[in-house]
């Protein structure tokens, strides 16, 4: 039997949040446009689902934040005036330089910072909504997604809909199609009905990374990531990655680099939307120490604010024995303790008691702790800023936040890494296509999302792939209904 064929003029694979922006924004440039999702529609959506944070530049409270929220009063404007401050472009640039250690491309975090409000503006106009959130230190984000990364997606795909977009469901790219030129006009992929030709004058890239494929996560980030959890969907196992790579699309940035994540160590192996919300998140490690199964710190915990140490923490979890670690504290910073539930651990009102039940050896455990309390010094504890209360005389000392831990009841929760995506990818410009490994545009060929390299290496600020991926499916999807137009 033939293949089947479909015909249209923009083909998104992928239906992410990166995905989706490029489908509303190829349609809403007059483009006829196909969405691939792998997944079935209970499951559609990759990681989407789980996020909440947009990172992005503001100046105004009045001018660009209060019109985020619908139904605000001037009454909370004056509260939020008194708990945030601006967040400007340049804030948001040496942000990412410097927790990237100024590896970033910087015509592409030029590019996603310059037009991270007006992108947001953009999604606000289609009806999504943000919510006040001021109350996380450090968080540099004056507000959070209304209902979070499961309502973004969920009226993405509305809208999407709406605008007349195709939305395949089951359909499992397998090759990019091309003309005798070299022009990528369509793709190759498994649909339920059969292998199906799905042309269109431009494709989007939007299929994520690799973080969801063990043998690449072995091949690229190195062999001690084969069996590591993953934070997020399965479905993100590089299929973009290696349909680019063949056709001679640049590898670029950070291959062996990933957001990976502090978690509960009993949690499952990957989500989906379907399976039962819980909170695996064990982010509030800066207010505590960290230990390994033989009872000894590893890490500055209170190197800066969890926003901008979260994405790398991870990964020194997953380098120590057994791949756990506890974190511990005491009374004293429990009300710090944020979503925190059903965590695998618990309280004691003795470190002795707490060392058994966390299944630690009492003595180097002990050691560990008596040697920490010593190093603490004196200072003001102030958890809404880098308040340099610090230890001395430690092999690793804690830079901020180090109190002692001596007062009951004692806190240990078990914390695992979590792999959310990879940041190694495909090279694109500031217009959003793919560049070849002979340095120029491969026609017909754009990125957005996740399988983008190039903007994030060895660690992350909090909220920024969002944005990466919203500003750059905005962008591809223009640039991509304009070239299929013969604009």
């Amino acid at each position: 039997m033939a293949d089947l064929e479909a015909r249209y003029e923009v083909v998104v694979v992928g239906a992410g949040n990166a995905g989706l922006a490029a489908a509303i924004s190829a349609a809403q440039n007059g483009a006829t446009v196909a969405m691939l999702e792998k997944a079935s529609h209970d499951l559609r959506g990759g990681n989407t689902y789980f996020t909440e944070d947009f990172r992005f530049g503001w100046e105004s409270l009045d001018q660009d934040i209060a019109s985020l929220v619908e139904g605000i009063t001037a009454q909370e404007v004056d509260e939020m005036r008194e708990m945030v401050k601006p967040y400007t472009n340049e804030d948001y640039y040496a942000d990412v330089m410097r927790v990237c250690e100024g590896r970033s491309d910087p015509d592409l975090l030029q590019t996603m910072v310059s037009e991270s409000l007006t992108t947001i503006k953009w999604l606000r106009a289609l009806g999504h909504q943000w919510t006040p959130c001021h109350k996380i230190a450090g968080k540099s984000m004056a507000v959070v997604l209304n209902g979070g990364g499961a309502r973004l997606s969920d009226h993405g795909f509305e809208v999407a809909r709406k605008l007349g977009v195709n939305i395949r469901y089951q359909n499992i790219a397998m090759e990019l199609i091309r003309d005798a030129r070299g022009r990528v006009i369509g793709v190759y992929a498994l649909t339920p009905e059969g292998f199906t030709r799905i042309y269109g004058k431009a494709v989007i890239l939007a299929s994520g990374g690799f973080q969801g494929n063990a043998a690449m996560r072995t091949a690229l980030l190195g062999p001690e990531w084969d069996s590591v959890k993953v934070r997020g969907v399965p479905f993100d196992t590089g299929d973009g990655l290696r349909m680019a790579w063949d056709i001679g699309a640049q590898a670029y940035g950070n291959l062996s680099g990933c957001h990976a994540t502090p978690q509960d160590m009993n949690r499952p192996a990957y989500s989906v939307r379907t399976q039962p919300q819980a909170e695996y998140r064990r982010h509030d490690y800066p207010w505590s120490i960290l230990v390994n199964v033989h009872g000894q710190r590893f890490v500055d915990e209170g190197s800066d604010f969890r926003p901008y140490t979260y994405a790398k923490t991870g990964r020194v979890v997953m380098k120590q024995p057994q791949g756990i670690a506890f974190q511990i504290l005491d009374r004293k910073t429990e009300h710090l303790l944020y979503r925190y539930t059903n965590p695998t651990g618990g309280k004691a009102q003795s470190l002795e008691e707490l060392a058994k039940m966390l299944g630690l050896e009492p003595g180097p455990f002990m050691r560990t702790i008596s040697d920490y309390n010593r190093a603490v010094q004196p200072g003001a504890f102030n958890d809404r800023i880098l308040d340099g209360k610090c230890t001395a005389g430690l092999a690793i000392n804690k830079s901020n936040w180090a109190m002692t831990i001596d007062t009951p009841p004692f806190h240990g929760y078990g914390m695992c890494c979590g792999i959310t995506f990879t940041f190694g990818g495909l090279r694109i410009n500031t217009d959003a296509q793919v560049m070849s490994t002979w340095e120029a545009p491969i026609p017909g060929l754009y990125a957005c999302g996740e399988i983008v390299g190039g903007l994030f290496y060895a660690n992350y600020p909090g909220g920024s792939g969002m944005t990466q991926g919203a500003v750059f499916g905005r962008r591809a999807g223009a640039h991509a209904a304009r070239e299929a137009k013969g604009v």
